[in-house]
């Protein structure tokens, strides 16, 4: 099966700053796929990259099995810009039977095709409509629609929610949750709950070079723990102590802090788990001040990324 996407040493250099540095990246999308990132990282160079808009410096690069400037993938790959840019003065249906005519559709299914795109996002009363008179969310939604238009096989979304209120954000995020189901979308995001709620996969980006490239799942597995605050250090090894409970995994203290632990689990109810461990230290007399589930993924990220710099 050919790869959506296909990095081999992917190079970018902007007077001597590496913002691609030896990028090595293969993705076949089946569900939705998140990139992120610290600033820097590379994101917004790649998709411009994929997209044709600059060239590397050097390695290569496949766009569903293509160079990125073939006219092989006109109208398979699509982008949705961060900034929601249209003309003013030209009604919302025109602009967009505009874009569907340059993609090969003739007058009659130009329009219906924009009509199609348009409910799919729930946008068919802009049509008539100029962007100037449209909310920067109801904006969004047209751009989105753009991107839609002719079924692309892959479609790039840049920070599809970026500069959206809370009501706004969440309404897109369940338009790309449902589109995710029958477009192959990659979506780059600062949003990590935004990634997590629509993404099945990810890729980790930093300084210009994949990080990581897993599913979210396997990610938040590795972070299955829960996190131990003694009131006080303890002479029991908690090693030894907690390790005859089932299920329980690698256990970990901060070596600054020995009253700070971090238990990793690898099976069983976390509930279940939480109740023998509390069990368990208080028949030692061990006190604790706090207890708590697992971390976050942006806590877990973001020590994969510490871990690479």
């Amino acid at each position: 099966m050919a790869h959506h996407i296909k990095c081999e040493s992917l190079t970018k250099r902007f007077q001597g700053i590496k913002a691609l540095n030896g990028l090595d990246l293969e993705l076949e999308i089946t569900q939705p796929t998140g990139i992120v990132g610290p600033n820097g990282a590379g994101k917004s160079t790649l998709f411009a990259i994929l997209c044709g808009f600059i060239s590397p410096t050097s390695g290569k690069v496949r766009v569903l099995d293509q160079a990125p400037d073939s006219s092989f993938i006109k109208g398979k790959l699509s982008l949705l810009p961060q900034d929601t840019s249209m003309f003013k003065g030209v009604d919302v249906l025109t602009q967009l039977k505009h874009y569907a005519r340059l993609q090969n559709f003739n007058r009659h299914d130009a329009k219906k095709e924009v009509d199609h795109v348009l409910s799919l996002v729930q946008a068919a009363g802009f049509a008539n409509q100029f962007p100037e008179t449209l909310s920067f969310g109801q904006r969004k939604r047209i751009m989105l629609a753009q991107s839609l238009i002719g079924k692309p096989e892959l479609i790039l979304m840049d920070e599809p929610t970026s500069g959206l209120d809370p009501v706004a954000a969440t309404e897109v995020r369940n338009l790309l949750r449902d589109l995710g189901n029958e477009y192959s979308v990659i979506i780059s995001s600062h949003n990590l709950s935004e990634i997590e709620d629509i993404c099945s996969d990810i890729a980790i980006m930093n300084k210009g070079k994949l990080v990581i490239h897993s599913s979210l799942s396997e990610l938040k597995r590795s972070g299955q723990c829960f996190s131990l605050m003694l009131e006080a250090p303890s002479d029991v090894h908690l090693g030894d102590l907690l390790k005859e409970i089932s299920g329980i995994g690698k256990i970990e203290n901060d070596n600054k802090d020995m009253k700070s632990w971090i238990i990793h689990y690898e099976s069983g109810s976390a509930e279940q788990l939480q109740i023998k461990i509390l069990s368990k230290l208080g028949e030692t007399g061990i006190a604790i001040s706090e207890l708590k589930k697992g971390k976050a993924l942006a806590d877990e990220i973001s020590e994969i990324i510490k871990s690479d710099n």
